[in-house]
């Protein structure tokens, strides 16, 4: 499914998380896939005892089977974890959508953020990734872990809400209270806001 963008929205980047989780799952595909050719080497070889032989096609089926489960368990199911989330930065959101068939949304409009902080560990600072606080105001606060080029994606985001027009940040409005706030900045008026002949 396809991101619906809202008129004049655009897409800045699409990033999944940083892939080092992928990294104990191919160690277990490895160690997994040696396992059972060892096994299945092993049972296949001349001279086995004759209580084994006859057992050899039960055990060969039981080698092939608890190798399929270890490797859709321990190894498919995080590659396909990691390759359905998405992280996505739009010209006004943030998002991160999950899931293949049930698929799950988290957005965040970029003019609800007040502050971005990066948290990197050492494995993370090699990797150039890190997780992204975003600060949403009244002691919330959203995490994306594992950001790719964490640096430069914080980096986008300010640019981003920085280019924000004037009025998403005021919900809509251009003035507090009734207030012409394009006014107010003219020459014309005091510091106060007053008109010169009032003060």
């Amino acid at each position: 499914m396809r991101l619906k963008l809202d008129p004049g929205e655009r897409v800045i980047v699409r990033a999944r998380p940083q892939a080092r989780r992928l990294f104990w799952p191919a160690v277990v595909f490895l160690a997994v896939l040696g396992a059972a050719g060892f096994g299945l080497g092993w049972l296949s070889r001349a001279g086995l005892p004759a209580w084994i032989v006859e057992w050899v096609p039960l055990l060969r089926a039981a080698v092939l089977v608890l190798a399929g489960v270890l490797v859709l368990r321990v190894c498919l199911v995080p590659l396909l974890r990691w390759l359905s989330t998405r992280y996505l930065l739009t010209n006004r959101r943030l998002l991160v959508r999950r899931g293949w068939g049930r698929r799950s949304e988290q957005e965040v409009l970029l003019a609800g953020i007040f502050a971005l902080r990066t948290e990197q560990n050492l494995l993370q600072r090699m990797l150039r990734s890190g997780n992204l606080h975003a600060d949403m105001g009244y002691g919330r606060f959203w995490r994306l872990p594992d950001v790719p080029e964490v640096a430069r994606f914080r980096a986008l985001v300010v640019q981003a809400i920085e280019d924000l027009p004037r009025t998403a940040m005021f919900d809509g409005f251009d003035g507090v209270d009734g207030v012409d706030m394009e006014r107010l900045q003219q020459p014309e008026y005091g510091e106060e806001g007053r008109p010169h002949d009032q003060q």
